[in-house]
């Protein structure tokens, strides 16, 4: 699916990239399991956890989409990147300041700002340079879950010696390491901003363009089922780490379990990355959502490790083949002009609305009915389920029809 008509893209972008990946998920691979217990242990409760994970999720709502629409008229994801992760450096920083519910949440709530852009604009670039031929995405993303993986052990380990308080300091550190690493990326496309080389292949950025996305139903039944089928894992996010140190796990064993759905992420991204690609994105969207639902109904009950291990290797599926669909989706529909616009409103819905508003409802969940939490997650992965096949029945892998103009006819999904 390589657009020839674009500029050439610099050289060591695939290297560059793939290191921006790295330094970001070797922060999310603290950040997810472990953030939530250093919360715990600053005394707030499960409910307040809840609150102050949402946070984030809340803010994607009212800045992404304006951000996302920000970079796509500039053309540089780079300086927007620099800029976003500096911002969530500072504020995460600010938490070694700070004591209480309140402050904590405000804080949490200005991170949010700042850092919930960061992944759908690094996605934007990576889809701007998978056409151009000089980026094998699996291959620069599973750097990312290397990273996790790294990141999500050594923290464990950190913990278990350590204790809770050790988490805020590899934040920063990982944090630093983000705004470096975007320091070091390339301007996507080789002369001039990526708007002027994407203006002369698909059209001008135009507000026009914006509002005949927004209005194209197809595209919104994308939102809605992939959004949704990202949002389930909101309880296991929030509270699995919470939940297994309560019967018993050590830091190190919940790091090898969050570690081994990542390392099948990481397989599937190498070995079947762009293999996936040719299939509708519906289809991965479709395995993926039906994978969680299967996944949450037996991690509710809290199966023998030696049934959660295989459990937790349909993480490929429900978060892997479910993301790769999604970035698919945008990439095959969507004119590259408005990729930013399209990633920042997809970020909005499943990170945003959808996911938000499962975090915010898992600490009461988890307060209520404990690990039978799950189940609910279970009943979003099947709505999801749902609206993939009507996704599957009304797109054929091409542009919308309707949607903004573009100059390169729709590629042909098999």
């Amino acid at each position: 699916m390589q657009n020839t008509d674009l500029p050439p893209i610099e050289d060591g972008f695939q290297f560059k990239l793939s290191l921006f990946y790295a330094t970001l998920f070797l922060s999310i691979g603290c950040y997810l399991p472990y953030f939530p217990l250093w919360l715990h242990g600053a005394g707030l409760e499960p409910s307040n956890i809840g609150i102050v994970l949402a946070a984030p999720a809340m803010m994607r709502i009212l800045f992404t989409p304006v951000i996302s629409v920000w970079a796509d008229y500039l053309g540089n994801y780079r300086l927007m990147l620099m800029l976003l992760a500096l911002g969530s450096l500072g504020a995460l920083f600010s938490l070694n300041f700070v004591d209480g519910f309140w402050a904590i949440l405000f804080i949490a709530t200005i991170n949010g700002v700042f850092w919930t852009s960061i992944v759908p604009l690094t996605e934007t670039m990576a889809m701007v340079a998978l056409d151009g031929g000089k980026l094998n995405y699996g291959r620069a993303r599973s750097w990312g879950s290397v990273s996790f993986i790294v990141g999500s052990l050594g923290a464990g380990a950190r913990v278990d010696y350590a204790g809770n308080t050790i988490v805020l300091p590899l934040l920063v550190i990982s944090g630093t390491g983000i705004a470096a690493a975007a320091y070091l990326l390339p301007r996507p496309v080789g002369r001039g901003r990526l708007r002027r080389a994407v203006t002369a292949v698909e059209g001008k950025f135009e507000k026009a363009g914006v509002l005949a996305l927004l209005k194209h139903p197809v595209f919104w039944i994308f939102l809605v089922a992939a959004g949704l089928g990202q949002a389930c894992h909101a309880f296991y996010y929030g509270f699995s780490t919470v939940h297994w140190r309560s019967i018993g796990y050590s830091g190190w064993l919940i790091g090898m379990l969050w570690a081994l759905g990542v390392v099948a992420e990481i397989l599937l991204f190498l070995l079947l990355g762009n293999w996936l690609r040719r299939f509708n994105a519906g289809w991965l969207i479709l395995a993926g959502s039906l994978a969680a639902t299967l996944r949450w109904v037996v991690t509710a009950f809290d199966p023998p490790l030696a049934m959660l291990v295989p459990v937790q290797v349909l993480h490929a599926l429900s978060f892997g083949v479910a993301h790769l669909g999604a970035v698919y989706f945008i990439a095959a529909a969507v004119p590259k002009q408005y990729g930013a616009t399209a990633q920042g409103l997809y970020a909005t819905m499943s990170a945003g609305i959808f996911m938000g508003g499962a975090v915010l409802a898992s600490g009461p969940l988890y307060d209520a009915i404990g690990a039978y939490g799950y189940l609910v997650m279970a009943g979003i992965a099947f709505v999801s389920v749902l609206l993939a096949l009507l996704l599957l029945a009304r797109w054929d892998g091409g542009r919308l029809s309707g949607a903004p103009a573009a100059a390169v006819p729709a590629a042909k999904a098999a």
